[in-house]
C-alpha cells in the first residue's frame, strides 16, 4: 500500500511538470498545445522509452503494444500521467482501522 501511494504522489508530480512545460509553451507561443506521453517521456528520458519498448515486445504480445501502448502514448501526458497517479492514491489510501464489537454475534 505505501508502495502504491509513492508510485501514486510520483505520477503526480510528474503530471504537474508535464502541465507546467505544457503551460510554458502556452505563454511563449500563445498556444495552448498539450505535449503527448511520447513526447513528455521523450523529454525526460529519451533512451528509455526504447528500451521499455523492446522489453513489452520481447514478453507480452504484438497486440498489447500496437494498438494498446502506442494509443495510450498519443494521449496527453498531463491526462495519462494525472488520472493513473489519483487512482492508484485513491486505490492505496490508508483505511481507518476497524472497530471492534465486543459482545456482538456475527
Amino acid at each position: 500500500m505505501l508502495l502504491g501511494r509513492i508510485l501514486g504522489w510520483i505520477l503526480v508530480a510528474l503530471a504537474i511538470l508535464a502541465a507546467g512545460g505544457d503551460g510554458l509553451g502556452w505563454l511563449q507561443n500563445g498556444r495552448l498545445a498539450l505535449s503527448s506521453l511520447r513526447a513528455f517521456w521523450t523529454r525526460v528520458d529519451p533512451t528509455s522509452l526504447g528500451v521499455v519498448q523492446a522489453a513489452m515486445q520481447a514478453w507480452l504480445p504484438a497486440a498489447v503494444w500496437d494498438p494498446g501502448i502506442t494509443t495510450l502514448l498519443a494521449w496527453p501526458a498531463v491526462l495519462v500521467l494525472g488520472v493513473l497517479g489519483i487512482l492508484l492514491l485513491a486505490l492505496c489510501r490508508r483505511r481507518p482501522p476497524r472497530r471492534r464489537r465486543f459482545g456482538a454475534l456475527a
